[in-house]
């Protein structure tokens, strides 16, 4: 069924509403929540909006993204919360390295076959979810290293080798529970 022209564009503008509504809301609170917006990209317009305030927590849940917005991580440097669950990002970008507080990463459900190099450098992450993904292998060593302070680690719903699967439950800390 094919929407009228007037119907679409009544529903263009109500999601453009939403967005800047959300928007307002992330200038007193720091919580940007962006889900369930149909975004396939956020519009520099976001970012002029919200350009001298403090944002650090992002909700891009259950959007039609291909690319995390990899001026999200320039804009807003402290960020401690990224929900990108349910999008269709294929890869991680370099800069999410830059990220140095980032506490809390759901990217479950996207398209990622990889695990990205600049989460590597994530230090502060306490729970990491990346199921629902198409990741087969990661350096098991590098991760634990890597992550002193996570506590959760859901890698369900990934084609994982079942030696890197033994590794992780082998080698894991007690302090972290993990989702196969």
């Amino acid at each position: 069924l094919s929407m009228s022209l007037p119907v679409r564009i009544a529903s263009a503008a109500k999601g453009v509403t939403t967005i800047i509504e959300r928007c307002e809301n992330a200038k007193t609170n720091g919580y940007l929540d962006l889900s369930a917006c149909s975004l396939m990209y956020l519009a520099d317009a976001i970012y002029l909006v919200l350009k001298g305030y403090e944002i650090n927590k992002v909700n891009l849940k259950d959007n039609d993204l291909k690319k995390f917005p990899k001026k999200l991580v320039a804009k807003f440097p402290n960020m401690t919360i990224v929900n990108a669950e349910g999008n269709q990002i294929e890869e991680i970008p370099e800069e999410f390295s830059e990220w140095k507080q980032l506490r809390g990463l759901n990217i479950a459900n996207n398209k990622l076959t990889i695990f990205a190099d600049s989460l590597y450098s994530l230090e502060s992450l306490a729970v990491l979810d990346i199921s629902g993904n198409a990741i087969e292998e990661f350096d098991v060593d590098r991760f634990f290293s890597s992550f002193p302070k996570l506590l959760q680690l859901n890698i369900s719903g990934n084609p994982l080798k079942s030696e890197i699967k033994a590794a992780l439950s082998e080698k894991r800390p007690k302090t972290m529970n993990i989702q196969f």
